[in-house]
């Protein structure tokens, strides 16, 4: 009997450190730098056994979302190095990690850009299609008449990169034929690059890949520097316009 309580005497608390260990409060990221993917750059990790998680960058603090113990958020890349802070909590236990987001190049000066895209925006009858003068930091919506949504990357009033997404359905059709390429000439002839050269190696590679139907991406098309990838998904596509 002695010996008996002996051994539970020892083994309950030892049942108790591993529970606590087992409850442990634990974080960590994949990487410690994230790079640039279209517009953002993705932060990547895993969560377990917090209360509260939440990461802050540039005076914001944002709740992260965690599904199965891995969670994932994007940061809008900047012209400048941003330090991540991702913070666990659980009561009083605290943990924290430290990740940067790398810099990227800019397209060019955003109010440079809107005051010209409007002007040709003018000329060609669209009015109505007019891009704001002023932004704030971060990735905002532009929708046009014609029913497209076009994304814009502004930081410190620098254009970081614009993005779009084209449904295969519209493609087929004459109208949306039209409209992707007025708006991409638009685009490319303001950044500086050669719209004609950039259409022709759109239809190409598109042409291409519709033969191939496992096919998630194509080859990045650079002209004048500017870099225009585009990743391809069941229905649509989606076209990332950057420096980077």
């Amino acid at each position: 009997m002695k010996k008996l309580r002996y051994v539970l005497l020892m083994a309950i608390p030892l049942f108790f450190l591993l529970l606590t260990g087992c409850s442990k409060l634990s974080l960590s990221t994949t990487q410690k730098e994230y790079r640039a993917d279209g517009l953002v750059a993705t932060v990547k990790g895993k969560a377990a056994n917090y209360k509260k998680l939440t990461y802050t960058t540039g005076g914001q603090t944002k709740k992260i979302t965690v599904n199965g113990g891995h969670f994932a958020f994007s940061v809008p890349v900047s012209t400048n190095d941003q330090n991540v802070r991702i913070k666990a909590v659980n009561g009083d236990k605290t943990t924290t990690k430290l990740v940067k987001v790398k810099k990227a190049k800019a397209l060019q000066d955003y109010l440079t850009f809107a005051q010209s895209y409007n002007y040709t925006q003018l000329s060609l009858g669209q009015p109505t299609d007019q891009l704001q003068l002023i932004s704030k930091n971060g990735i905002f919506t532009h929708k046009k008449t014609d029913g497209t949504v076009w994304y814009y990357n502004v930081q410190n009033n620098q254009l970081m990169g614009i993005a779009t997404k084209f449904s295969y359905k519209d493609l087929k059709s004459k109208t949306g034929q039209k409209n992707f390429s007025t708006d991409l000439m638009v685009v490319s002839k303001l950044l500086g690059a050669n719209g004609k050269k950039v259409l022709k190696n759109f239809a190409k590679q598109t042409k291409n890949a519709s033969k191939n139907s496992t096919k998630t991406s194509m080859n990045q098309i650079t002209s004048k520097g500017i870099n225009f990838n585009i990743n391809l998904t069941t229905n649509e596509f989606y076209l990332y316009i950057t420096k980077y």
